[in-house]
């Protein structure tokens, strides 16, 4: 199943799309032999299956645009490591679809479906401090910066399904 906005696709990966993803895993681009690109799907589709309502193990999509949905401009996901019932939100786009408000897309569709599909009480994110685009695109989604970390990167919180909460910039 495929996540579908007016703008976007987020795509589960098959293997359909080894191509693809050897053209642009991991985030650094250097190719991917197809054996190393097979080995990336199938860790992705793991994570797939491990992932329930309630609980995100790592849910990693591919950001594809709605008119040209073969090629994928980047990665975008939900990451259950530190905190499986409210994940951490990433984004990686390409440089060429950086500032052009596909990320703040990819947040929104994220926070919708992390709430509706997921039922997960919140998410949260981050970004360096220099990073004004990232938090900003954070802020536009619909996520709330309540802190930050020792260095200065800013701290970002979604709370799902109660709004006093999030005007609150708490979870329980």
């Amino acid at each position: 199943m495929d996540y579908r906005t007016e703008n976007l696709i987020l795509h589960y990966v098959t293997e359909d799309d080894l191509a693809e993803v050897a053209r642009t895993w991991p985030a650094d681009h250097h190719p991917l032999s197809d054996a190393e690109a097979q080995e990336a799907i199938a860790h992705m589709r793991g994570n797939y299956a491990r992932n329930a309502k309630g609980c995100i193990c790592h849910l990693c999509l591919a950001v594809c645009c709605a008119d040209n949905p073969h090629t994928i401009m980047g990665w975008c996901g939900l990451d259950g490591s530190r905190n499986s019932a409210e994940p951490e939100i990433f984004i990686l786009l390409d440089e060429p679809y950086r500032g052009k408000g596909y990320g703040t897309l990819c947040i929104k569709e994220l926070l919708r479906i992390a709430a509706e599909d997921y039922a997960l009480p919140g998410v949260h994110g981050g970004c360096a401090k220099e990073n004004i685009a990232s938090a900003r695109a954070m802020e536009k989604g619909g996520m709330k910066q309540y802190g930050t970390e020792e260095n200065g990167d800013p701290l970002f919180r979604f709370c799902a399904n109660n709004e006093s909460r999030q005007e609150e910039n708490t979870c329980e």
